[in-house]
């Protein structure tokens, strides 16, 4: 079960700019906030921490940021197309009918994260320790999943054609309500996973089967 953000009673709006800016001057976090249409700055070599925030509608895109850390934190209908989240950290996050076609997520700890109603198409999550994860409602064609460990994972009426999925233990998990077609994985990956029939037909040709 995945455990919500918790937001702060009060969010002040700011500007994502003037925002980052000063909490690297001071060394601070980016705390409380209520950012609305922005966009992520440039933020080379930073490392830089929200906290308790909430993006509306705005966009994120390569910044060269060192590492990106969000704790208690809502991405509504967000863009975050191209975005590279390399490790970077994800705690008690949410992202709400967000675009994040061809993002990569690499070596990023996961705990208490949340995809709802996203567009994940071409996206990358490598080398990831998922801890509490759901992924609800989202269209995931052609995304890959590598080295993806986890505990208590979900996946519930998703997208996932064309996926690719290797050294990633899917044991446990059950994808009867997610459309899997043309999927490509490796066999231990999804050795124990809980199909449909239909699906364990479409899964046969990972196998070398011609089912009659």
């Amino acid at each position: 079960m995945v455990t919500p953000p918790k937001l702060p009673d009060q969010v002040r709006e700011a500007l994502i700019e003037e925002e980052v800016e000063r909490a690297v001057e001071e060394g601070l976090d980016v705390e409380s906030c209520h950012f609305y249409g922005e966009d992520l700055p440039n933020l080379a070599g930073e490392t830089v921490e929200f906290s308790g925030c909430h993006f509306e509608k705005c966009t994120f895109r390569p910044s060269g940021a060192e590492r990106l850390v969000f704790v208690d934190c809502v991405l509504d209908t967000c863009d975050l197309s191209g975005m590279r989240f390399e490790k970077s950290t994800f705690q008690r996050v949410a992202f709400k009918g967000c675009r994040i076609t061809g993002a990569v997520f690499s070596e990023t700890p996961m705990m208490n994260v949340s995809f709802e109603n996203c567009v994940l198409n071409l996206a990358a999550f490598g080398e990831i320790k998922a801890q509490h994860a759901l992924f609800s409602e989202c269209v995931m064609k052609e995304c890959s999943f590598f080295r993806f460990r986890w505990q208590d994972w979900t996946l519930r009426d998703c997208d996932m054609q064309r996926a690719e999925i290797h050294e990633t233990a899917m044991k446990g998990m059950n994808v009867t309500s997610c459309g899997i077609e043309g999927i490509m994985a490796d066999i231990p990956s999804i050795r124990g996973m809980t199909v449909t029939s239909d699906q364990a037909v479409q899964l046969a040709a990972l196998l070398g089967l011609i089912v009659q």
